[in-house]
């Protein structure tokens, strides 16, 4: 179990309430450190503009050729001139998979294994890196790019052989480790899915995604004969927001699954790394139907996800999506925020009544074979009338609205007892 650090102040802003106003009073927002803010300055490299703040996401896997038990600290080395710390670094057991979280440019990777078990990682201890033979291989990675199959094979000998670009001695204790992976079993109540670590992802992402990255959590063995039902959340939101479900949804006929996120990252990354985390549950288990289920502007990530990967062709065993007050016209205030000289979180850009990624979404109509149910709170002084929005309801199957609030929503008894109504019709 872990809880990230933090800052130890009182948060003014409610969890999933995202009036943009008041961030300023908040000493969550003050804290904002650098790498998550897209307010910071341009940087150039080689004449071309990049984007400073942490935006993308490379993913791979360290194996050891050795079978050897010791830690080892990967390193995303930068190239880019402005780029000059060592803010990459993450520790993974031996053999592991990784999802490393960056800024734009051009990095090399380098593995490094304690061989002499003293608790610091230097440049003689260079166990393996990204490449061929004796050259490590650049990876250029850009905002909202998910980087893909990087292996690195590590070794004892390597050291020997293989010389880091700098002298280093960075201390393990200083240094987060990634211990959770994709498809990983855990329980509903696990200490990583408490509100403080939400609260985490929402405000400082680049700590969240070194500790836990964005996966897919099953609660229980996989089942071929129950059907997945994945859930995402929204602002500050982690599995415990669907406790209420959770312990009522029949658990003889259906699998909860649970997308767990930083919700301050760009909502287009969040919706490729679901794509991902997703289709590599498919390849493994060949499961031939799911339902898809979101909760405020987790509805956002997952309209993205199965629009901008056309769930209707190949990969068309997502059946059912449901969501649950989710503001689909954007906020105005998220606009006029990035045109003010503050700190801003890329989740923010993303929010906004005239962004680009609202745009899109909603220009974008949601596959014929999926069918699409619309919840909303006539008490919802979040999504208000957003929940609304004409090109969402015009896809929907059915419309449902109840007498709750943004978050009361999801420990109703009427919206659960219809969800459930749902589920049995579709799933028959």
């Amino acid at each position: 179990m872990r809880k990230i650090k933090r800052n130890n102040c009182r948060h003014i802003v409610a969890a999933s309430v995202i009036f943009l106003p008041v961030f300023i009073y908040s000493c969550a927002y003050l804290s904002i450190p650098a790498e998550d803010n897209t307010v910071t300055p341009p940087s150039f490299s080689s004449g071309e503009r990049l984007v400073t703040y942490n935006c993308a996401v490379v993913k791979g896997q360290v194996i050891s050729l050795d079978e050897t038990k010791d830690p080892t600290l990967l390193v995303a080395y930068p190239l880019s001139a402005f780029q000059e710390e060592l803010t990459g670094c993450i520790i993974l057991s031996s053999t592991s998979p990784f999802m490393f979280y960056l800024s734009e440019g051009d990095y090399m990777f380098y593995a490094l294994t304690d061989f002499n078990n003293d608790g610091f990682y230097t440049e003689n201890e260079v166990s393996g890196f990204y490449g061929a033979f004796s050259l490590p291989r650049k990876i250029s990675i850009r905002r909202e790019n998910v980087f893909k199959g990087v292996v690195i094979y590590t070794s004892r000998e390597n050291s020997k052989k293989i010389i880091f670009p700098r002298q280093i001695r960075i201390d393990e204790r200083q240094v987060t480790s990634q211990l959770t992976y994709n498809g990983q079993i855990s329980k509903i109540y696990d200490e990583n899915f408490s509100l403080g670590n939400a609260s985490v992802g929402w405000w400082n992402p680049t700590a969240f995604m070194k500790a836990f990255g964005a996966h897919i959590y099953l609660m229980e063995k996989y089942d071929p004969g129950k059907i997945p039902v994945l859930f995402v959340h929204g602002a500050e939101g982690s599995p415990r927001n669907w406790v209420y479900f959770f312990l009522r949804l029949d658990r003889s006929r259906y699998q909860m699954w649970f997308f767990y996120y930083p919700s301050g990252i760009h909502l287009s990354l969040a919706s490729g790394l679901l794509y991902d985390e997703l289709m590599e549950l498919h390849a493994k288990y060949g499961f031939k139907k799911i339902c898809v289920v979101a909760h405020s502007i987790g509805g956002l990530v997952a309209r993205s996800f199965l629009t901008r990967y056309k769930f209707n062709e190949q990969s068309d065993f997502v059946k059912v999506y449901v969501t649950f007050a989710t503001p689909w016209s954007g906020f105005e205030m998220a606009d006029a925020s990035q045109n003010l000289p503050h700190k801003s979180l890329p989740s923010w850009m993303d929010i906004g009544a005239q962004s680009v990624f609202i745009r899109r979404i909603m220009d974008m109509k949601l596959p014929r074979n999926i069918h699409y149910y619309l919840f909303y709170g006539k008490k919802d002084q979040v999504s208000e009338g957003r929940a609304l929005d004409d090109r969402a309801v015009s896809e929907a199957k059915e419309i449902l609205g109840f007498d709750c609030d943004h978050n009361s929503m999801l420990t109703d008894r009427g919206v659960f007892r219809k969800f459930n109504e749902i589920l049995k019709r579709e799933f028959r």
